[in-house]
């Protein structure tokens, strides 16, 4: 995985865990806390409604850290190509937020397969 700024590249068909942390206005840490969902979603482009990939995190890290685990099967059927995604909290006191606004997801190609 390489991450630039907001916008991700991987190799199609590869396992990637991808580190989301929040934070408030003031730079202070917001972890993610029970009943809160972390929606990581990916599509074609902004306009689609079709969604390609899409992980719904529930369960945090101790220090209140989302993991979005992907898996080869997840990627594998993707073309080449770009892609967008984002990131959305739904706090468990009813506030949603993006706190990743739409931003490149570029699938690459491979040469070995499994």
């Amino acid at each position: 995985m390489h991450v630039n700024g907001y916008n991700l590249r991987m190799t199609r068909g590869d396992s990637e865990t991808i580190h989301i942390s929040c934070e408030n206005a003031d730079g202070t840490p917001h972890p993610f806390q029970s009943g809160d969902t972390v929606y990581f979603t990916v599509k074609k482009d902004v306009n689609t409604a079709e969604i390609l990939l899409q992980k719904i995190i529930t369960i945090f890290t101790e220090t209140g850290a989302a993991q979005v685990e992907l898996a080869p099967q997840d990627t594998r059927g993707l073309s080449y190509g770009g892609y967008k995604y984002d990131v959305q909290l739904s706090c468990a006191d009813g506030q949603v937020m993006t706190i990743v606004p739409p931003n490149d997801f570029r699938i690459g190609g491979e040469v070995t397969y499994d």
